[in-house]
This record gives structure tokens, sequence and C-alpha cells, in this order.
């Protein structure tokens, strides 16, 4: 009998996961978890009973948002074709935005989307994007130009667009126009350059060191001081830390 009820109660939990989640799209996180249990067809004594606070059923939805992007972007460090790597991740990871941009404004707000994650110790987004963009470069599939932090300004850019357009579907069209504007052919002071020597020129713009908290490349001007972090939020993290440990 209890593995009955240990199997019942794991099933009313994924119910409440998912309508939490679907819920949290349509109608921002202002829905209630008694709505949510409304929704899912429980009571709201079990919804209460695995998530005593909403916060604290919000932050599992987050949290399985960013696993599905962690495993996405691993899996996309394994292809081999550059190109289809970084466009597809970068759709990818708009794509769960615009499906749901309640959940990508807390994730904006938890920092999630650039602050490593607490298992580990990696940039959910900044650790693969890093890695996808410095390939398909030397690929010559991207314009030379870029840096992890201009693409994600763009990502969080396109997420954006989901609160003026019209529908998905033209949010999902000008995402695609961004995207676009990205490659080398569309780009005629970019457009000269080969695969060699963007190379050349990646190389040259990183330092030997990589960033202590998230390991992505660390870039400088070639004039000055290196710098030690690749963001102010890493920055930010490893000086957090420290006063943890002192």
């Amino acid at each position: 009998m209890k593995r009955v009820e240990r199997a019942d109660a794991q099933r009313n939990r994924r119910k409440v996961l998912e309508t939490a989640d679907r819920l949290f799209g349509e109608r921002g996180t202002a829905v209630s978890l008694g709505e949510i249990a409304a929704a899912a067809g429980v009571g709201a004594g079990t919804v209460y009973r695995h998530f005593p606070t909403k916060d604290a059923l919000l932050a599992t939805v987050l949290d399985h948002r960013l696993s599905q992007i962690a495993e996405y972007g691993e899996r996309a460090l394994g292809e081999r074709d550059p190109d289809a790597a970084f466009f597809g991740y970068l759709r990818f990871v708009t794509g769960r935005a615009l499906e749901n941009r309640a959940i990508c404004e807390a994730l904006t707000a938890r920092g999630d989307w650039i602050e490593p994650e607490k298992a580990g110790g990696r940039c959910v987004i900044d650790n693969p994007l890093a890695q996808l963009l410095r390939r398909a470069q030397q690929a010559g599939a991207v314009r030379s130009d870029l840096d992890p932090g201009d693409v994600r300004a763009l990502m969080s850019g396109c997420t954006g667009i989901a609160g003026s357009a019209s529908s998905r579907e033209q949010a999902q069209r000008l995402a695609e126009i961004v995207w676009d504007g990205l490659r080398p052919q569309r780009n005629p002071e970019t457009s000269n350059e080969t695969p060699a020597s963007v190379e050349t020129r990646n190389e040259t713009a990183v330092t030997e060191g990589a960033c202590p908290v998230c390991g992505t490349p660390v870039a400088h001007a070639g004039t000055g001081r290196p710098a030690k972090y690749c963001s102010p939020a890493c920055r930010q993290k490893a000086f957090r830390d420290k006063r943890k440990g002192a």
C-alpha cells in the first residue's frame, strides 16, 4: 500500500509542476497556489505538502528549466558542426524564453543566467556559449567581432521581443532576423576574414588563463592589467565566496 501512495505522490507532484510551469508562463508569477492546485486537479493540501510556499514551487520550476538548458548545452558542445551547434543553442535558449517569459524574467532576477550553477560551479549559459561561439568563429560561421557578452545581450533582447510581438510566431521570426545578423556574409566588414585569421585573432585576444569561477576564457584588450574574471557577475560571486570563507 505504501508503494502505491509513493507513486501517487510522485504523480501528483509532476502534475503540480507541469501545471505551475504552464500557468506561470500564461499568467505570470502572480498566479496563486490555490489556482495551480485547481488547474492540476489536486487538493490545495497536496500542493502545500510538496511546496510549502509559492517561491519554493517557482524555484523548482526554474531549476528544472535550467537543467534542460544545461543538458542541451552539453549536447551542443558534442556536435561536430560548429554552425549548427551554435545557432541551435541560441534557438533553444531563446525558444524556452519565448515559451514562458515569466519564467525568463524570474531567472534574470535570480541571476542564474550568468552566475555559476550551485552544483557544478559553471555558468549554465555562459560556459557553453563561449565555447560554441569560439568554435563557430573559427569555422567562419559567425562574425569575428563578437564576444560572449555581446551574444548574451542579444539573447536578452530577443526575450524582450516577446513583450511587444503580436504572437509567438512573430517573436520567433524576429529572433531569426537577429541571428542572421551574426553571420559574416551579412556584414561586409567582417566577411573577408578566413577561419584561420579568425582563429589567430581569438588566440591573441584571450589570455592563457580562464575565469576561475566559470572556466570561460578571459579576453583583454592587450593593454593594461589583464582581467581575472570573465564578467562582473563572476567577480562578484568570487568576492562573496571569499567573504564567506573569511
